[in-house]
């Protein structure tokens, strides 16, 4: 089997089936590639009609060329956690010994373990034909350097105590300062701001990160609601999060008594609710609260999985897709989930539906927020396959079916086994071309 060519030189990429977006589908289709981004994207004879001169093809029988599948919500320098023989570990009944695992991992782990996970998790991810992550920033900044994946790389800041705000901000600010410079020599990676979560973020660290993040234009990324120990700490200041995190890592927030106001009351006195503000797990809201978000312009995202491998509750998937409020899915960290399938993620959705939409018509609906949904939630471009957008694609078995049969199919069948190629601007970056 040949190479692909080179981004500049160009290709077009033909199949029995091409899907430009969740609503558009060609059989057969082909995509013509150059210099990392779509030219033509259609019906096989007009764009083979249509494509330069020397572009070659390459065919591939039996597939169906989709998007790129975007995780918007990962931590891919955080491991599948072992034990000394390297048998997995249980995920912890209780939540707070979970994060205590996760703060024990990051201080303890080896420096250069984390570039290792990172790696890793990267080309597994690639492997199941993600071309696009939203990724929580790990400790080692330099493992973005060679990133093969678009992702929106959100730098943590974390401080409750009013008087440490302005020390994490400064190193939130470096932080986006090195990103800024990985993105001169690497255009895949782009930065934003993730204050951590509402229990771990104090409210002048959080007014702080906010303004940063709308001095630079940046997106913003918030943990919010995961558990009932998080929205029960907020309401009243107690329960294990004061009794047990805090004083684990020797910390004192008796102080704190609450919010004392709603939570999207709160994000919008702190300037954080505002359009393409991401927040992630949503599980513990109330539908009035999802809305309020919503229209204060914030963007969700779902990890089903992960918050059913904590015992944390399920996200309201019914709710979000009979009221049409887009929605992306992640997959969070290897510490908390198998693998890092969005295909699993989607199929952990669908379980959780409750609604009257017809099966077939809600896969298109996942497999929406698995593309150009979290694409958009990210603030990146792709997620669809149209001309001027990234050569950002898979080429994976065709299932069979159609319309949304074929979605149905997609989602219900598809898993890396599936997955013959995929492309991130234009390169190959997994699987061998035809």
């Amino acid at each position: 089997m040949k190479p692909a060519p080179d981004r500049q030189r160009g290709v077009v990429y033909v199949a029995p089936r091409l899907v430009v977006a969740a609503g558009t589908i060609f059989s057969p289709g082909a995509v013509a590639v150059a210099d990392g981004s779509v030219l033509l994207a259609g019906p096989k004879a007009d764009v083979l009609r249509a494509a330069p001169a020397g572009f070659p093809r390459m065919e591939f029988p039996g597939a169906a060329i989709v998007p790129g599948l975007v995780n918007a919500h990962t931590h891919l320098q955080i491991p599948r956690f072992s034990d000394s023989g390297g048998k997995p570990l249980p995920i912890p009944l209780s939540f707070v010994d979970w994060i205590l695992r996760v703060i024990a991992w990051k201080r303890g782990a080896a420096p250069a373990s984390f570039a290792e996970n990172f790696r890793a998790a990267a080309a597994e991810a690639l492997s199941f034909g993600t071309t696009t992550v939203g990724e929580i920033a790990g400790p080692d900044l330099s493992s973005y350097d060679g990133c093969p994946l678009r992702a929106r790389v959100f730098v943590e800041g974390i401080g409750f105590a009013p008087h440490v705000a302005s020390e994490v901000l400064a190193l939130v600010s470096a932080a986006i300062d090195r990103l800024e410079k990985i993105s001169v020599e690497n255009p895949l990676v782009l930065a934003g701001v993730s204050p951590h979560t509402l229990y771990t973020v104090g409210e002048s660290l959080l007014r702080s990160l906010a303004d940063l993040a709308a001095a630079k234009g940046l997106p913003a990324c918030l943990h919010l609601a995961e558990s009932s120990l998080e929205t029960g700490f907020l309401a009243h200041g107690g329960g294990e999060i004061a009794s047990r995190l805090y004083p684990s890592v020797g910390k004192d927030v008796s102080w704190f008594r609450g919010l004392g106001r709603t939570i999207p009351a709160y994000l919008a006195e702190a300037g954080l609710l505002r359009k393409g503000v991401l927040l992630v797990h949503t599980v513990h809201l109330a539908r009035p609260e999802i809305d309020a978000l919503r229209g204060g312009g914030a963007c969700f995202v779902l990890c089903p999985r992960s918050n059913a491998a904590h015992g944390n509750g399920a996200p309201d998937v019914t709710h979000f897709v009979d009221a049409k409020i887009p929605f992306a899915l992640g997959t969070d960290s290897l510490g908390s989930v198998p693998d890092l399938s969005p295909w699993e993620e989607m199929r952990a959705a669908r379980s959780l539906y409750k609604g009257r939409k017809k099966d077939a018509v809600l896969c298109r609906e996942l497999f929406r927020a698995a593309t150009e949904h979290g694409a958009a939630a990210l603030g990146l471009p792709g997620g669809i396959l149209a001309p001027g957008e990234p050569a950002d694609f898979t080429i994976l078995d065709d299932p069979g079916g159609d319309g949304d049969r074929f979605f149905r199919d997609l989602v219900e069948k598809t898993d890396r086994a599936n997955v013959r190629l995929t492309v991130v601007a234009g390169q190959s970056a997994h699987g061998a071309a035809a």
